[in-house]
Order: structure tokens, then C-alpha cells, then sequence
């Protein structure tokens, strides 16, 4: 039957359903995973890869590493350095920074980034002889405008 052929109050019948859910639905909210982590206290989504490497460091480091002079045995500080900071927090996370310059050539910026690749593995190695935990230590890479020397900086969050 078409709806002109309806009585009116079949027709007004109709338009009820659809007023009352109009009404009902403008206080809802989008549920997706913030929403129910909200509901039941869970933590929120991982961050993303973007949102890691642009996490913020500490102004200063822990203990910069130098690489500049052959044979620099750092192993026993950086041990010291790492075991006083896990004493204070034992969830502290490692961030082993290799920092690159930016303003080189670009012959220069590959020599620093294989090179700086090595010398933070091999911090990043020192570290977990030290007794860090392989998860709480993250290597990175990380432009300088400067013109820095072959060093790798340790920051502590």
C-alpha cells in the first residue's frame, strides 16, 4: 500500500520510530579501542614506529661513549653507569643514540652511519653484559647539525 493510501494515524505511527532513534542516538559516542580500554581500564594501543622514534630523550645523557681515540675501554663505566640507574628504576629504558651529521656530505653521512651502526651495537652489547634487559635497550640513529666526533650517547628514561 502506498503511504498516502495509509491512514493518518498509521502514518504518524511511522515517523515515531525514526524521531525516537534520532533522539537517542545524538548522546552516543564512537566505540573503538580507546573507548573500551576507557571501559574496562586497559592500557591504550601501542604507539606507532613514528611515535617512537620521535619520542623525546633526556637533555642530557646518561654516559657518552667516544670513539674518537683507539683502544677506549668504556665497559666498566658504562657497567657502573647502568647498574646505578637500574637501582633507581629497574623498568629504565636504554636509548643508544649514534648522532649524525646532517650538514656532511653525503660520502661522510654513510661513513658515520656504518660506523655508528657498529659502535652502537657494540654499547648496546655492553649494556646487556651490564645486566639490561635486551627489551629495555633501543639503538638509534639521529641527525646533528653539527659536525659531531664518532661517539654514541646513552640516555636513560
Amino acid at each position: 500500500m502506498p503511504p498516502a493510501a495509509l491512514p493518518a494515524s498509521l502514518r504518524r505511527m511511522r515517523i515515531i520510530p525514526i524521531a525516537l532513534s534520532l533522539v537517542l542516538l545524538t548522546g552516543c559516542q564512537l566505540v573503538d579501542q580507546r573507548t573500551v580500554a576507557r571501559w574496562f581500564g586497559g592500557r591504550a594501543a601501542a604507539p606507532e614506529l613514528a611515535d617512537i622514534a620521535a619520542a623525546d630523550l633526556p637533555a642530557l645523557p646518561l654516559v657518552i661513549v667516544r670513539f674518537d681515540q683507539p683502544d677506549t675501554d668504556y665497559t666498566q663505566l658504562l657497567s657502573q653507569a647502568a647498574e646505578a640507574a637500574l637501582a633507581r628504576k629497574a623498568t629504565a629504558v636504554f636509548d643508544v643514540v649514534t648522532p649524525l651529521p646532517s650538514a656532511a656530505a653525503r660520502a661522510v653521512q654513510d661513513e658515520f652511519l656504518r660506523r655508528g651502526a657498529e659502535d652502537a651495537r657494540a654499547v648496546g652489547e655492553a649494556l646487556a653484559t651490564a645486566g639490561v634487559p635486551p627489551e629495555q635497550i633501543r639503538l638509534s640513529l639521529r641527525s646533528d647539525p653539527g659536525t659531531p666526533v664518532r661517539e654514541v650517547r646513552v640516555y636513560v628514561r
